[in-house]
This record gives C-alpha cells, structure tokens and sequence, in this order.
C-alpha cells in the first residue's frame, strides 16, 4: 500500500473522532469536530497531490478515495438529520444517487469504460461541504436572529445540492446509456 492510499484510508479513521466530538463537551467539542472535519478534508486533497505527485495512482486509490468522501459526508449528514438541522428526505434524494451512480460505475468498469466525474456533480459536492461548514458556523453562533438565519443557508445550500444531484444523476445515467448496450 502506498502513501497515498494510507492516506485515503486515515481519512477514515477521523470519522468516529469527527462524530464523537460532535456530540460531547459541548460548543468545545464542536469546535474539535470542526478541526477534525477539516483535517479530514485536507487528507482528501493530500492523498490526491501525492498521487499525481508520486505516480502512486492506483486503482484501490481511485475506489477508496470517493468511498472514503462519501462515508465523511454522510456521517456528517446523518449526525445532522439527528441534531434536527437538516431533513432526512433531502439526505435521503443525495444517497440514492450516489447509490445510483455509484452501481453505475461499477457495471461500465466491470465492462472496461469509465464513468468520468461531471461537472454538475462536482457542484453538488462543494455544495455538500458548504452545507458541512454553514452547519459548524450554525453551532458556533449564539442563539438568535443570526443563528435562525444560518438555517436559511444551510437548507438553500442543501436544497441546491439535492438539484445539482438530480441533474447530475440523468446526465450520468444518459451517458451510462451508451456503453451499457
């Protein structure tokens, strides 16, 4: 195993400490999750320079990599669902079509081809994080106005991303119709 890809694989083992923190010491342990959050994002940008970097792009790398993504934002989203800041039936829409896309992926690589990232689905995961970040100013912002309005961006946020992934879900099932004839 490279470094990239124990990299990739660390960003796993921040989940529990991200989750953990969420939930104990209060507005401090928001704060650790906060920093866990972003050193967790960090291991996703480092795995990938050392890949290109180093030539250590693998294909265990390119499966982990998003895997490893997913597993992140979803836990963040679940703990959110919990804490009552965001709705289960929009986490629910994005999950179906990682699901989707992600089934669809797997069938075109069985067959040889690859189902390359697209731009609208790129949108939808920086609307992911946003959302992962205006929920982190959500907790550290005092109750009132400010913090009621926090809610605002982060459903705008959410509902933007579930758009950007229905979009994104027919253009990579359209493309998908080609190779799976």
């Amino acid at each position: 195993m490279n470094t990239a890809n124990r990299i990739t694989i660390s960003r796993i083992f921040f989940i529990p400490l991200f989750i953990v923190f969420l939930f104990i010491l209060g507005w401090k342990g928001k704060v650790i999750s906060l920093i866990v959050f972003l050193l967790a994002c960090f291991t996703d940008w480092l795995d990938g320079y050392i890949a290109r970097k180093k030539k250590q792009v693998t294909t265990t790398g390119k499966i982990m990599d998003p895997v490893a993504d997913k597993i992140l934002v979803y836990s963040s989203f679940i703990c959110f669902i919990y804490l009552k800041i965001i709705p289960f039936w929009m986490v629910l829409i994005l999950l179906t079509r990682d699901f989707l896309v992600m089934a669809l992926r797997v069938e075109l690589a069985a067959r040889g081809n690859v189902l390359a990232a697209c731009y609208t689905a790129k949108v939808k995961t920086v609307l992911e994080y946003t959302v992962i970040l205006f929920v982190f100013i959500f907790f550290l912002l005092p109750p009132g106005i400010l913090r009621q309005g926090m809610l605002w961006f982060i459903w705008s946020a959410m509902g933007a991303a579930v758009i950007f992934a229905v979009i994104s879900g027919f253009e990579y099932t359209q493309e998908a119709k080609q190779y799976l004839k």
